[in-house]
């Protein structure tokens, strides 16, 4: 049986068979090639040697080409897949299918040029999509192109020299002081607590769903994140499911953080666990809570108390904000979050300085 993703077999002999594409017959029918080595890795390598070979070939009428949906298939299944958090390799599968291949799936690698590639890049944004999905994607075709370069598929990256401008978010919403108390106030929120464990410690949608009792330190009033639920597609849809609820590690290693509770929080956290026989702070028969439960929940109250536009995360960036209101060094904030550096808080938080800054020069010209 062949590899995953790989057209190379084990023969009865001991050694290793792999077949590759060479051509047509007059009647359509595929021809192949076959290589043969002792060992896997060698028979993969001459395999990918045959291949390049046939890419770097005149290209006749009717000849095979490789297309870039079959070249992101064949990196993804024996490059990308293994080496990232699995929950990563669905967002980037996703990504590629929702934005790489149906623009620039059925080219072929030869027909890829710089020109190309900006003409794609352009189109993105013109779409409207956000600054980060636009890179996202890039990086992901960039990463896949490399690797048929080092691999001789190509000759060239044509994403070597291109630079994908950054392109200014949009300002994150954050609730106002009057809506934060508004929600904490409201009767729900006592019971629930989900909404109010963002508001006041700026943990996740998904670092709440997977929240334990085991990971509260009652006696250090601390809470910490160790894991993350997400709602990922299958890679084979199982019983009419196409998306399966996945507990992994944090966004980051610094995502990994342990952070202190409010005491009026603590306190109903432990009114809460006396009535709870789950393992899971909000889930049910020692399940983590559905991402999409919460969510839901969110939008409801959310309608009742007539606060427009916001969702769950903002709940997160109304933490960061008070902070920064409060006069919270960025540093701080930063590990609050859980954030890779300060210079991803200072990317997302930029406005809540510049108010700062512009109250300061307000008292100083006052003096």
């Amino acid at each position: 049986m062949a590899r995953r993703g790989e057209n190379i077999y084990k023969r009865r002999d001991g050694r290793y068979e792999g077949r590759y594409v060479i051509g047509k017959t007059a009647s359509g029918k595929t021809r192949f090639g076959y290589v043969y080595a002792r060992q896997f890795s060698e028979a993969r390598k001459m395999l990918l040697e045959k291949k390049a070979a046939q890419q770097r070939k005149p290209v006749r009428a009717g000849a095979r080409r490789i297309s870039l949906a079959e070249w992101m298939a064949y990196w993804m299944e024996n490059e990308l897949l293994g080496s990232v958090k699995a929950s990563s390799y669905h967002v980037y599968r996703r990504q590629i299918g929702n934005h790489l291949l149906p623009q620039m799936g059925d080219y072929d690698l030869s027909e890829l040029t710089p020109s190309v590639i900006h003409g794609f890049i352009e189109g993105l944004e013109a779409s409207g999509l956000a600054g980060s999905t636009v890179k996202g994607a890039y990086r992901l075709l960039s990463a896949a192109l490399r690797f048929a370069q080092e691999e001789g598929v190509i000759e060239k990256n044509p994403c070597r020299k291109i630079k994908v401008q950054h392109l200014q978010s949009a300002e994150q919403r954050v609730l106002t002081q009057q809506e934060q108390q508004r929600i904490r106030s409201l009767p729900e929120t006592q019971e629930d607590l989900s909404m109010l464990l963002s508001l006041y410690t700026g943990m996740r949608l998904g670092e709440i769903c997977a929240l334990k009792w085991s990971d509260i330190d009652w006696e250090r009033q601390t809470i910490t994140v160790r894991r993350t639920v997400q709602r990922v597609a299958r890679m084979k849809p199982e019983h009419g499911s196409r998306t399966m609820l996945m507990i992994g590690s944090p966004k980051s290693a610094r995502s990994q953080r342990t952070l202190p509770i409010p005491s009026f929080l603590l306190k109903r956290l432990k009114a809460r666990m006396a009535g709870e026989m789950s393992e899971y702070v909000f889930g049910v028969s020692n399940r983590a809570a559905e991402p999409r439960t919460l969510q839901r929940r969110f939008q409801r109250m959310m309608k009742r108390l007539g606060i427009a536009g916001a969702h769950f995360h903002a709940l997160r960036h109304s933490f960061a904000t008070r902070l920064l209101e409060l006069g919270v060094d960025v540093k701080t904030v930063s590990v609050l979050l859980g954030h890779s550096s300060a210079k991803t808080t200072l990317d997302f938080y930029a406005h809540s300085l510049l108010d700062r800054q512009r109250s300061a020069m307000e008292r100083l010209a006052a003096c």
